[in-house]
């Protein structure tokens, strides 16, 4: 069985000959792996590891985007008009927002006139010869989804008042956002040629004990992009993948009636047991991830996070229906020996 037959196996919930596996890490840990077994490409270390699944995009060719560096910190632009400061964490620089462009607004004549980017920014081309060099792996893209990129755009606390007293201003972001990404995918789609697997849009609406905003909120602003992005996903042989970090159980219902295939993290959160949400979605819902990066990976033996991965998979993975990884990117404080241990369940 190839990676991308095993992937797409467990996607519709039948048993695949393995666990499929995905593998992501932030730069710092992928560097520390390479150097480990002494390798020179990324592409190495996948193979080692029996990751089936491989990311790809379209590379961007748009307008120049400014990097520069004020006072000993070091800034980026994106391609969205937002600015990112990396902030040195002591294991590895993260990005923070620190210029909001709709901030200032305060109509939706406004919101219309400001200049969002383009899907003629990106070389489609690009996702063939990826497509080409990785024809036998489960291929996945997808970036930020309209409510998080919005929340880069205008800071979080004026969204949250903006969708309460003003949600047609709110709607308006949400929608010029989802417009670029439903031209910008189905271009990828297009160049794909029925090769891509999964489109997985990352869409934060929970925190470590709720969701960050009713589930009479949600169907007000997201209920219909979600039902556009996941048909447009179906409309080309592929499935839809969630990303929403926290505790999103009250949303899965939603999910499920948007079309929604895959749901990823499962994290070690309120509401999101392993056996409970398999039990009452398992027949509806595949899942990515579940190893926990706040606890036993960074904090545990290789014994422990061994028999923790032995335990989760044995649950979403009963009868297929789960894609094998860590409930997020593996961050600079999880031992090497555990990325190793967690891969070593299969």
């Amino acid at each position: 069985m190839t990676s991308k037959e095993r992937v797409r196996r467990a996607i519709m919930r039948k048993a695949p000959d393995r666990l499929p596996a995905n593998f992501e890490a932030v730069g710092r840990v992928t560097e520390s792996l390479l150097k480990r077994y002494g390798y020179g490409d990324a592409e190495q270390l996948l193979n080692r590891l029996e990751i089936d699944v491989r990311g790809i995009g379209a590379k961007y060719i748009g307008p120049p985007l400014k990097h520069w560096e004020e006072n000993g910190a070091k800034f980026s632009q994106s391609y969205w008009g937002w600015v990112d400061k990396a902030v040195w964490t002591g294991r590895e620089y993260n990005s923070v927002t620190s210029h909001f462009p709709l901030d200032a607004m305060s109509s939706v004549d406004e919101v219309l006139a400001y200049s969002w980017p383009s899907a003629d920014w990106f070389d489609y081309e690009s996702v063939k010869e990826q497509c080409r060099r990785h024809r036998d792996k489960a291929l996945i893209f997808g970036h930020e989804g309209p409510f998080q990129i919005s929340t880069f755009l205008r800071s979080m606390e004026k969204l949250f008042v903006d969708m309460l007293d003003e949600p047609e201003f709110a709607r308006a972001i949400f929608n010029k956002m989802n417009e670029f990404e439903m031209e910008l995918y189905e271009r990828i789609l297009i160049a794909g040629d029925g090769q891509i697997d999964i489109l997985r849009p990352h869409d934060d609406y929970g925190t470590q004990i709720s969701l960050l905003f009713s589930v009479d909120t949600w169907r007000e602003f997201f209920e219909e992009n979600t039902k556009k992005l996941t048909a447009l996903a179906h409309k080309y042989g592929a499935f839809y993948q969630q990303h929403s970090c926290g505790a999103v159980r009250p949303l899965l219902p939603e999910f499920i009636r948007c079309g929604v295939d895959v749901l990823e993290p499962v994290q070690k959160v309120a509401g999101l047991d392993p056996a409970e949400i398999k039990r009452e979605f398992g027949g509806s819902l595949a899942f990515h991830g579940g190893i926990d990066t706040q606890g036993v990976l960074p904090f545990g033996t290789a014994a422990e996070v061994r028999a923790e991965t032995q335990r989760v998979a044995g649950i979403l993975g009963d009868g297929g229906g789960y894609i094998l990884m860590a409930s997020q990117s593996f961050e600079g404080d999880v031992p090497l020996e555990n990325i190793e241990a967690l891969y070593s369940v299969r």
